[in-house]
């Protein structure tokens, strides 16, 4: 699971097996460790497949459902759905439910009014990718997977200009940090604009 994704606990959490800290799941498990070690397993394999076999689509909050579809359909059965909760995290609620639509919406259509980042050096895409990224992750539309589904939508958006984004150099905790405060003390995103352009790969040789 992503380690910057533990949510506060809510009792009237829908997504929650009753009497149970644990997420309704397609595997049977009715624990979390257990849950989260089979999670974990499966979804490396579909990652793996992601990257040789990319979700078609224009990079749009439909995008991202299938996106998220893909990774965790074998997992929860509700891949792909936005949900239809408040979650939170460090006592900060994410975007309340209600207005997933409509602000993803506002942030693609900005994204795409950018001309999805082409014709940009990698400095200035990385920048403008992590500002991007500090948008969505503010909405987090799913109860569980958003950061895995946020980085293939990314890397698809990187692909697109001829780049890579190195996740595997990114510490999980600097990460962590900069999406906090994207969402609570910085709107622009700068921690996590300078975060991703340090982590552009130049464009690859056809």
């Amino acid at each position: 699971m992503d380690q910057y994704s533990q949510y506060d606990l809510r009792e009237d959490d829908p997504y929650r097996i009753e009497h149970s800290q644990c997420l309704k799941n397609l595997l049977g498990f009715t624990d979390t460790q257990s849950l989260n070690k089979a999670e974990e397993q499966l979804t490396q394999l579909t990652l793996a497949e992601l990257v040789a076999d990319p979700v078609p689509g224009t990079v749009d909050l439909a995008h991202l459902q299938t996106v998220h579809f893909r990774i965790f359909e074998d997992v929860y059965p509700f891949a792909g759905e936005l949900r239809q909760t408040e979650i939170m995290k460090g006592g900060k609620l994410f975007l309340p439910h209600s207005l997933i639509i409509d602000t993803a919406s506002d942030v693609f259509t900005q994204l795409h009014n950018e001309n999805l980042l082409q014709g940009m050096v990698s400095e200035e895409f990385g920048k403008r990718a992590g500002y991007y990224l500090g948008k969505i992750n503010m909405i987090h539309p799913f109860r569980e997977g958003n950061g895995r589904a946020q980085r293939v939508l990314l890397n698809q958006l990187a692909d697109l200009n001829n780049f890579a984004i190195e996740w595997a150099a990114i510490s999980g905790d600097g990460m962590a940090k900069a999406c906090r405060e994207a969402r609570t003390s910085d709107p622009d995103a700068k921690k996590l604009q300078r975060l991703m352009s340090l982590h552009i790969v130049e464009p690859r040789q056809s």
